[in-house]
């Protein structure tokens, strides 16, 4: 029996943060660390509920640049407090992956007791999130059109 490989991921994509108050949240981040909004989009429907396990009935993503790097502020309006559910604070990581289905057949077949979510669309951008052994998500992701970071589809 062949040893399980490790997914093939490509390159770091994003930090996503869950903030309460997306204005104030705004502010500093653009204040104090000099955030370059790079894109400001509404969230609702499949893809929100994908994301949230339909705790969320409307959302707003902000994201922009510091240091270089992608940070993405998400908040969820009044989410209720639980365990199960969207938390305040650390979000989750994201790596992008050359092939998003290949990957999660090889999450699948060589690590079956990892779980995983099914495959969502957003925006053009193929995701799904696989969890750490503290039920941290973790998104794997698949950009459109030969796309290679989350600034080249924002910034063209």
């Amino acid at each position: 029996m062949n040893e399980p490989q490790p997914v093939a991921v490509e390159n770091f994509s994003h930090v996503c943060i869950g903030v309460s108050d997306m204005e104030k949240s705004l502010a500093f981040y653009t204040a104090v660390l000099g955030m370059d909004v790079v894109f400001d989009v509404e969230l609702a429907g499949a893809g929100l509920d994908a994301v949230t396990g339909g705790a969320a009935q409307n959302g707003r993503m902000v994201g922009g640049l510091i240091g270089g790097a992608m940070v993405e502020l998400l908040f969820l309006g009044d989410v209720p407090a639980g365990p199960a559910g969207p938390r305040l604070g650390y979000t989750n990581m994201s790596f992008r992956v050359a092939d998003l289905d290949d990957t999660f057949e090889t999450l699948r077949q060589q690590h079956p007791d990892v779980r995983t979510d099914a495959a969502v669309d957003i925006g053009g951008v193929r995701m799904f999130f696989v969890y750490d052994p503290d039920n941290t998500p973790i998104e794997m992701l698949e950009l459109p059109a030969g796309v290679r970071t989350t600034l080249e589809l924002w910034r063209p």
